[in-house]
């Protein structure tokens, strides 16, 4: 029994070896958190127009179509926005892609997130690009 807990222990002790240089040395290089971000970023620092941001996804809309609605684990239903059977963003109620107005925006990595909505409610996102 004794022999058990020795090794038990010696294990224990070599599991937690990285952990404990990780915080002797300051922690992972992103940092513990939302007080930093991640080595990639999640903003681009760039500020777009709001002019743009509206001339962009009014015409991303215009040729949307929307695909099969699925219920995802959670039990929420999601509807893809497709633009040339490629998914640009998604629903979250039944909505008509057209009518949508756009909402809050901000820059990513890979293009703008825009906020979609209808009656002052925020239905879904989608995705473009802005030059």
């Amino acid at each position: 029994m004794t022999r058990h807990f020795k090794h038990a222990a010696l294990l224990a002790a070599l599991l937690t070896l990285p952990v404990s240089i990780a915080f002797a040395q300051g922690g992972p290089p992103w940092g513990w958190g939302w007080r930093q971000a991640p080595p990639y970023g999640y903003f681009s620092g760039s500020q777009v127009e709001r002019s743009k941001v509206d001339a962009a996804v009014k015409q991303t809309l215009d040729k949307a179509t929307k695909g099969q609605t699925w219920t995802n684990p959670g039990g929420v239903k999601l509807t893809p926005i497709l633009v040339d059977k490629e998914i640009v963003g998604q629903l979250w109620e039944d909505a008509d892609p057209k009518a949508l107005t756009v909402g809050s925006y901000w820059s990513g990595p890979w293009g703008v997130n825009v906020e979609l909505v209808k009656g002052g409610k925020v239905v879904g996102m989608v995705w473009v690009k802005v030059s």
